[in-house]
């Protein structure tokens, strides 16, 4: 990989994304690594004379080899809040959020308010982590059931297997809006805990051009805000 040798110097970085479909903001489920998030990194690339090389792999791969093993350039997202227990021997360098995303739990409509007593099995991707309910979690209070694919996932909340599925508001939206065609089968419950994810660029490498993605984000607000229409990513 080339060195970037100055804030205006360009090269070619691999950035490890995450191996699941998150769209809006991304679908790295294969090699062809689609969304919000990868025309909003070509984009800066185009501006900047960088070319990215995405590789999508498990979520918890991916961290390890970003934050353990150092192999990858950068890591989209990723947050300081993230796996932070891996985090203590690396020096991260994380840009501004390019994208917040609100994690909580959709629920049936019917169930809506009801309270955290009700809640007893929570559903959410493989290798992400509901952290909002850690305490219930560790104390068997409350069970988690990974999925594959958030679409299984809805279902078996929708068909009362499980009390509510701990994602992103974006991504859940547009998964019932916009591929299953059936809005509102599910509904946020923002009685129950929650939390805002700020999606940044990381790096252990290359601070520069991390400040070079904050530059763009900053100076490029029109283009973002466009970008954002166009893939339907609503904060």
């Amino acid at each position: 990989m080339n060195k970037l040798t100055s804030s205006a110097g360009s090269g070619e970085y691999t950035i490890g994304v995450e191996g699941v479909d998150n769209l809006p903001v991304a679908n790295g489920e294969n090699s062809n690594y689609t969304g919000y998030a990868r025309e909003l990194l070509d984009t800066f690339a185009d501006k900047y004379g960088h070319k990215f090389n995405y590789r999508p792999m498990p979520v918890d791969r991916l961290m390890d080899e970003f934050a353990v093993k150092k192999s990858l350039d950068f890591k989209f997202p990723d947050n300081p809040h993230w796996a932070s227990d891996l985090k203590t021997d690396a020096n991260i360098t994380y840009s501004a959020s390019s994208v917040t995303v609100i994690d909580g739990l959709f629920v049936k409509p019917m169930h809506k308010g009801k309270g955290l007593d009700r809640i007893k099995t929570i559903a959410t991707q493989r290798g992400f982590t509901p952290f909002p309910y850690l305490a219930e979690i560790e104390a068997k209070k409350i069970k988690v059931d990974e999925i594959d694919s958030m679409g299984d996932a809805v279902k078996l909340v929708e068909a009362e297997r499980a009390d509510g599925i701990f994602m992103g508001q974006v991504v859940t939206n547009y998964l019932m809006n916009e591929v299953m065609k059936q809005p509102g089968i599910l509904v946020f419950d923002d009685k129950l805990p929650n939390a805002s994810s700020e999606y940044s660029l990381a790096t252990v490498k290359h601070t520069e051009l991390v400040k070079q993605f904050d530059e763009f984000l900053s100076t490029g607000k029109d283009t973002v805000a466009r970008l954002k229409s166009k893939h339907k990513v609503v904060e």
